[in-house]
């Protein structure tokens, strides 16, 4: 199943701590808090906060620590379970491309 975040952070880390490989990266997405239950003196919320994905390891962060933050990705993700919790996984990430606007034309000379 694919899914479009926008990336606001990122982090990974491939090395050792106390002995121990670790090899582990993350994205952090902007969510939009759930206001429709919002109730006057009793309940609010609004805004954005951030989610985090875990990435299979560190090198699908590095792969993307040149493309400035924030950008669109899309996250191919799987639901598993061991059968008694479910969660999501995050199989592959792609940064979306957009299309750079065109500089404008220079106006031509006026022909004297």
């Amino acid at each position: 199943m694919a899914l479009i975040i926008k990336v606001v952070g990122m982090k990974a880390f491939k090395g050792f701590v106390n002995k121990e490989g670790i090899n582990s990266g993350a994205l952090f997405a902007e969510v939009k808090m759930d206001d429709r239950h919002n109730k006057q003196g009793e309940n609010f919320k609004a805004g954005i906060a951030m989610e985090e994905w875990k990435m299979p390891d560190a090198d699908a962060v590095f792969r993307m620590q040149h493309i400035p933050v924030p950008f669109m990705c899309e996250l191919e993700i799987e639901r598993v379970s061991n059968g008694r919790e479910s969660k999501e996984v995050v199989i592959s990430a792609r940064p979306i491309e957009h299309a750079q606007t065109k500089p404008a034309a220079s106006p031509a000379a006026k022909a004297a």
